[in-house]
């Protein structure tokens, strides 16, 4: 079985902290979508410290992309041991009877339609592999209702019924499903789209408040978590929606 990790979506600020925490330990494929000179930046970085990596453009969103995305990361790679998704668009922060028809398409068709494409190609390609793991980002909103976070929890929910469901089918072939569920972190979405409303503010501000660390979480200890459910000690946690939240969700 290859431990080499793809990691969708790693030019992102979590995406970024979870492919350097991996390529610490294994050769890493960088998925990218349309930050090329962020993707070619991390290459670099590793490359210089002397770990393997390689880049790889992909659009989740549209099957055939994903479908060549994992053919030329299994060839440069040597085959894949785990599939990290860290993805999601930006999203509005507001009641859901003032999200757009378009906005709500859009989001669903990237977050729902885009890890069904991932999984679809994923699976596949770890059996083949001798099995492995396969970990995608949700939200703390799955675990605790957060008003006017709709646009994140309602795909989210989506993408975590997938990842229960591919971990029943896929278990026999050993490989592992997970989804982590992060809480207020400072990195990524927290510095753009939860940043641009008064609306956006109150969602980070009450979600603050009902922490009872009462802090952000930091995007390594994400990454921790991330690099862990890699690992062997990790070897009978299947199927979970896992929190990392500061106890948001408690």
């Amino acid at each position: 079985m290859s431990d080499a990790a793809v990691v969708i979506g790693a030019t992102g600020g979590l995406g970024e902290a979870v492919l350097l925490r991996l390529a610490a330990k294994r050769p890493v494929v960088i998925g990218y979508h349309r930050n090329k000179d962020k993707a070619a930046a991390l290459l670099a970085r590793i490359t210089a410290g002397g770990g393997a990596a390689w880049t790889v453009q992909v659009d989740i969103s549209h099957p055939n992309s994903v479908a060549a995305f994992f053919e030329e990361a299994g060839r440069k790679a040597g085959g894949i041991g785990h599939v990290v998704s860290v993805t999601g668009p930006p999203i509005p922060l507001c009641p859901l009877s003032e999200v757009s028809p378009e906005d709500f398409r859009m989001i669903l068709d990237i977050d729902v339609m885009g890890t069904f494409n991932v999984l679809q190609r994923a699976i596949p390609l770890l059996r083949d592999n001798g099995g492995g793991s396969m970990t995608s980002f949700v939200t703390t909103a799955v675990l605790r209702t957060l008003e006017n976070d709709g646009m994140s929890s309602v795909p989210k929910t989506a993408v975590a019924g997938l990842i229960r469901l591919a971990a029943r089918e896929a278990g026999a072939w050993n490989i592992r499903c997970n989804a982590i569920a992060p809480g207020v972190i400072d990195a990524g979405i927290v510095h753009s789209s939860f940043v641009v409303s008064d609306t956006a503010k109150a969602v980070i501000a009450d979600c603050m408040r009902k922490t009872p660390l009462s802090r952000m979480g930091r995007p390594e200890e994400v990454a921790g978590l991330v690099e862990f459910l890699c690992s062997d000690s990790a070897g009978y946690i299947n199927g979970q929606i896992i929190g990392i939240d500061g106890g948001y969700s408690a």
